[in-house]
C-alpha cells in the first residue's frame, strides 16, 4: 500500500461495505459483468464463449437465488399453517403427561398411566392441593403399555372427598421387587398455546407441556 493512501472500502448494489468473505447478490454480478463489458478493451474484446460462460454462472446464481427465496417463503407458510392448526387445540382436552387434575364434587375421575414393562404390583397415591395422601389403591399386576382407571373420588375408606385440586402419583415392580419406570397423564382443557423458541406448548391444568407430548385429542 503507498503510504498516506488510505483504501476505500467496495460496497454491494445496496451501498453496504463488502469486508472479506461477504458474497455478492445476482445485482451485484450483473452490474459487474455490464462494467467488465463497458471498460473492455475494443481491440480485444471478450471472447463470445467467454462471455456465455459468465451469463451461465449470471442465470444458475438467480436460479439459486430465487429457489431459496422460495424456500424461505414454503418454510414460513408451513410455519404459520402450523401454528394456525394449534390455536385450535384451545378448548379441546387433551391427555398430556402430567399428574394434576380438577375433581368436581361427586365426581369421578380418569387416571391415565403407563408402565415400561410387565408388573406384578402397580399402585396409585392420590394427593389434595396440599399434598396429603388421600387415598391410595392397589391395582395388581398390569401389562406394559398405557392404561386408564377410573377412580370414583373417594378417600382409602370409601368416603367422598370434597372437589378440589388433586395430583397422582403411580409406582410398579415386578416379581423380584425392582421398580419399574411408569409415567402420569393427565386429561384437561388447553387453556391458552404458547409459540416459544420455534417450539409450541399447550397450557393444560396450569401446566406448560410441548404439543409434541399430546397423546389424545377429544372434542
Amino acid at each position: 500500500m503507498i503510504a498516506g493512501i488510505n483504501p476505500i472500502p467496495s460496497t454491494n448494489s445496496e451501498g453496504n461495505s463488502l469486508t472479506s468473505g461477504a458474497s455478492l447478490g445476482k445485482n451485484d454480478f450483473l452490474k459487474l459483468l455490464v462494467a467488465q463489458l463497458e471498460h473492455q478493451d475494443p481491440l480485444a474484446p471478450q471472447e463470445g464463449q467467454e462471455f456465455a460462460a459468465q451469463l451461465a454462472q449470471f442465470s444458475s446464481l438467480e436460479q439459486l437465488t430465487n429457489i431459496n427465496d422460495n424456500l424461505e417463503a414454503s418454510q414460513a407458510f408451513d410455519l404459520a399453517l402450523s401454528n394456525s392448526s394449534m390455536v385450535n387445540l384451545i378448548g379441546k382436552t387433551v391427555d398430556a403427561p402430567g399428574n394434576k387434575f380438577e375433581l368436581g364434587k361427586g365426581e369421578t375421575e380418569t387416571l391415565s398411566f403407563s408402565i415400561g414393562e410387565d408388573a406384578s404390583e402397580v399402585s396409585i397415591d392420590i394427593f389434595n392441593s396440599a399434598g396429603a395422601n388421600v387415598a391410595s389403591l392397589s391395582l395388581g399386576a398390569q401389562s406394559a403399555g398405557q392404561k386408564e382407571f377410573v377412580w370414583p373420588g373417594t378417600d382409602s375408606s370409601g368416603a367422598p372427598l370434597p372437589a378440589g385440586t388433586y395430583s397422582f402419583g403411580v409406582s410398579a415392580e415386578d416379581s423380584s421387587g425392582n421398580f419399574i419406570e411408569a409415567g402420569t397423564f393427565s386429561a384437561g382443557v388447553v387453556s391458552d398455546i404458547l409459540f416459544d423458541e420455534g417450539e409450541t406448548f399447550a397450557i393444560v391444568n396450569g401446566q406448560k407441556v410441548s404439543v409434541n407430548e399430546i397423546s389424545k385429542v377429544s372434542l
